[in-house]
């Protein structure tokens, strides 16, 4: 009851949950470059997932597993379905490898024997396994978005305000996964830490820690969508955002009638909603102080695709963080990965493998 009237006040004062305010870039989140000018080290469709084993760089994209030799990629296996999550791990000098395929299975590959698959949990098949990680005793932890949409169709879970995401653990030494959190708004990362295990929640923007249980939230009220994680070798771990949040979006979802004739009327394409990358079609909707004028987009216009990457301390605090504005093309993060002594990142918005600094990004002068 107490619940039920706190949402009907909020609906009405517009506050809470109602709210469609966004936190702003500040502080440890002030916008930079750093992602438009870190180190191009691939271009390659589809790429999606990054993960080391402290001695390998692994790096999926489409049907394709890859691994970084030198500062090439040379192409390691291939799958019959589409990689959709990736996790590496080294055991008394073996490489075993974890892998989601089309975010219906898990297959381990080892290098001395075939490993085994998974595909349903507690009998129910898997819907959309979007991340993996190992922990330091060999249990597999991974994610699933939504049991109602692949892996491809995240938008379509947000704007039909998708609640059935799960975080589960597929234990070592037991052929049956375990669910550990159920009713997730989309998970879409995961990450063993320390005697904690996080996990991404995108549409409520926050990271969730469990240890025996559900903890409060480590970061809440993100201005971006998180998504994977990936250990900091000083403390703390790395975030991606694969996208930012806006006031116009915030509207669209709290508006059903409007969003649902969006959904039927409108090629998905040209939504008023996030994207992975933007600038490619005149169709795309405007986005307020985001329509070009006389030739120029702005990098503080609103956006519709945005990279970002943060790094966050053990204890949740934010302590910096890279960016590809939104006049920059190095959109859509999917994944990071700390491999030798520099920062590996994904741009699934743009199709590259990038390499920058493990370092807070220097000052520069204010932007025009």
């Amino acid at each position: 009851m107490i619940t039920m009237l706190r949402s009907i006040a909020e609906r009405v004062l517009g506050r809470g949950a109602a709210a469609i305010t966004v936190p702003v870039f500040d502080g440890a989140l002030k916008p930079n470059r750093a992602l438009d000018e870190a180190e191009e080290v691939a271009s390659i469709a589809d790429i999606d997932d990054l993960a080391s084993d402290g001695h390998s760089l692994w790096v999926s994209a489409g049907t394709v597993l890859y691994v970084l030799e030198g500062d090439a990629l040379k192409e390691f296996q291939r799958f019959p379905e589409p990689i959709t999550a990736l996790a590496a791990r080294r055991e008394e000098g073996t490489r075993e490898i974890a892998v989601a395929l089309s975010g219906t299975s898990i297959q381990i590959v080892r290098e001395d024997a075939k490993g085994p698959r998974l595909g349903s949990l507690e009998g129910r098949p898997l819907t959309c396994v979007n991340s993996l990680a190992y922990d330091p005793d060999g249990n597999l932890y991974f994610t699933e978005g939504s049991s109602q949409w692949p892996s491809d169709k995240w938008c379509f879970d947000l704007m039909h305000l998708g609640a059935t995401g799960r975080a589960c653990v597929w234990p070592f030494d037991r052929k049956q996964a375990i669910e550990i959190e159920s009713g997730l708004g989309y998970a879409y990362g995961v990450l063993s830490l320390d005697d904690r295990v996080l996990v991404s929640e995108s549409w409520r923007h926050h990271v969730l820690p469990f240890r025996n249980g559900r903890l409060p939230a480590l970061i809440r009220d993100l201005p971006a969508y998180p998504s994977r994680m990936s250990k900091a070798a000083g403390g703390g771990f790395w975030l991606s955002c694969f996208t930012c949040r806006t006031q116009l979006v915030e509207f669209v979802l709290r508006e059903p009638e409007y969003r649902q004739r969006m959904i039927r009327e409108i090629d998905p394409r040209y939504w008023i909603a996030p994207s992975l990358a933007s600038g490619r079609n005149f169709l795309e909707p405007l986005q307020g102080a985001g329509v070009k004028q006389m030739g120029i987009l702005k990098p503080w216009a609103p956006p519709r695709s945005y990279g970002l990457v943060i790094r966050v301390s053990e204890r949740g605090e934010l302590l910096f963080s890279l960016h590809s504005r939104v006049d920059g093309r190095r959109h859509g993060i999917t994944a990071i990965a700390e491999h030798g002594n520099a920062l590996y990142v994904v741009s699934k918005g743009a199709g590259k493998l990038l390499r920058t600094s493990l370092h807070a990004p220097k000052e520069k002068g204010a932007d025009a």
